[in-house]
């Protein structure tokens, strides 16, 4: 280095909070992140691992030695978010990756045996209102602000959609938002356990359906009206979301596939929700928060993908096997509730309770399916130290299932429990 010649040095970036540095030679802000979290779960109740409804009805049968009781699992989370100031405002890209040592999901099964998993939780763009890229979803903000269970379970909507959305801010803390959306994101397809499957086509043993969902034409349709005041959140949303049938329905049946031609449908599903949220400024950190939703022919939308028994009418179905064929769409409400907040500086506690309720009328002619869940969970997160925590959580949840057809009524019920503790390391 000569004498004179200039040294970039990185500079701290107060703008936009701690953490944040000038890029060298730019006027861009840089935060990195992440995250160490080591999982540790222990299952109970009717399985441990996951039971099919079904097989409850049909066989009489709980958990057995295959089903996991305890399971393990490390995840390492590293985030990227750019700022820069411009005339036009604020410009900004957001990019975060998981990596799981032994990915488990909420019922305890294991996602991938021996192997490990890396995903993108999120990457998206945002100038000034606009939004665009991989997202969570803008309908409802009860999962993306609060959601605070550790593993738990709960019905709300809870995707990350590829998307394209903007939000426009009113006077008086009014903000409005149109987001396109993948519609393939919020799909519900394939509800139907194999061993009921298998007794309505006529005994054969391991049946599986495809989707009746053909390829996406139009985006799905969500806008959102949020207002916000010191004293909390209301919110109200809505969305559209094409169902649209393909040219056949695969259905397999001891190794041998047959694929039925479909007859030619298109209907719009919905959704409708809303949101409140309450401060306790008694409690620092303190909160209410409810949101609750209907949805017909759009279930993705009350959080039916995430059941803990793995259950939940398809947005689009057969409702007839005869002649053309007919179609009808699954249906149902949620609702979640929470409270929380740090009873002292080091120790945060949550409690959270969520139901939902979901049904299909004469699919494939003459069955009728419904679905109700609950779930009530408990935790409590302790700081040990600044970017060290260690937190607890136990949950119930139970399930029960109703099919109806002429001549056999199922009316199964399960329930199971878990709990377990995390640690948690944040920098």
């Amino acid at each position: 280095m000569t004498k004179g010649e200039a040294v970039d040095y990185v500079k701290v970036c107060s703008t936009f909070g701690p953490g944040f540095f000038y890029i060298p030679g730019s006027d861009t802000c840089l935060k990195i992140g992440g995250e160490i979290r080591a999982d540790y779960r222990v299952f109970g109740g009717d399985s441990g691992y996951r039971i099919s409804p079904t097989r409850v009805a049909l066989t009489s049968a709980g958990f057995d030695r295959n089903d996991d009781r305890s399971a393990f699992n490390t995840q390492a989370r590293i985030w990227f978010d750019a700022r820069t100031q411009t005339e036009w405002g604020l410009l900004r890209s957001y990019f975060q990756i998981n990596a799981d040592s032994h990915p488990i999901s909420h019922q305890g099964r294991d996602s991938v045996y021996n192997g490990n998993t890396f995903s993108i939780d999120k990457a998206f763009i945002q100038f000034g209102g606009l939004t665009a890229g991989y997202a969570h979803s803008f309908f409802g903000f009860y999962d993306n602000d609060y959601g605070d269970t550790i593993w738990a379970p709960y019905y709300a909507e809870s995707s990350t959609a590829n998307l394209l959305a903007y939000t426009a801010q009113f006077d008086g803390g009014f903000r409005a938002t149109l987001s396109i959306e993948d519609g393939r994101d919020h799909r519900v397809n394939n509800p139907y356990g194999t061993a009921y499957t298998s007794v309505i086509i006529g005994g054969a043993e391991d049946v599986t359906i495809g989707s009746l969902q053909g390829g996406q034409q139009v985006p799905d349709i969500v806008a959102q009206l949020r207002y916000d005041q010191d004293w909390g959140a209301l919110a109200v949303q809505g969305a559209l979301h094409q169902n649209r049938t393909g040219s056949t329905w695969t259905v397999s049946s001891g190794g041998d596939t047959q694929d039925i031609p479909l007859a030619s449908y298109n209907k719009w599903g919905y959704a409708i929700g809303a949101t409140a949220l309450i401060k306790l400024p008694f409690v620092d950190g303190g909160h209410f928060i409810v949101e609750g939703q209907y949805a017909n022919g759009a279930t993705e939308y009350l959080g039916a993908n995430n059941t803990f028994f793995g259950t939940a009418p398809a947005d689009l179905y057969l409702s007839s096997l005869f002649g053309s064929g007919s179609y009808d769409t699954g249906k149902g409400w949620s609702i979640v509730a929470e409270l929380g907040g740090n009873i002292t500086p080091v120790l945060n506690a949550n409690l959270v309770g969520s139901y939902i309720g979901m049904k299909s009328d004469n699919w494939l002619g003459f069955v009728d399916y419904q679905i109700k869940e609950y779930t009530i969970a408990g935790n409590l997160t302790y700081t040990i130290t600044k970017g060290l925590t260690a937190a607890a959580e136990v949950a119930y949840t139970h399930g029960e299932w109703d099919y109806s057809a002429p001549g056999a009524k199922y009316s199964p019920s399960a329930s199971a429990w878990q709990g377990g503790i995390r640690l948690k390391r944040t920098f």
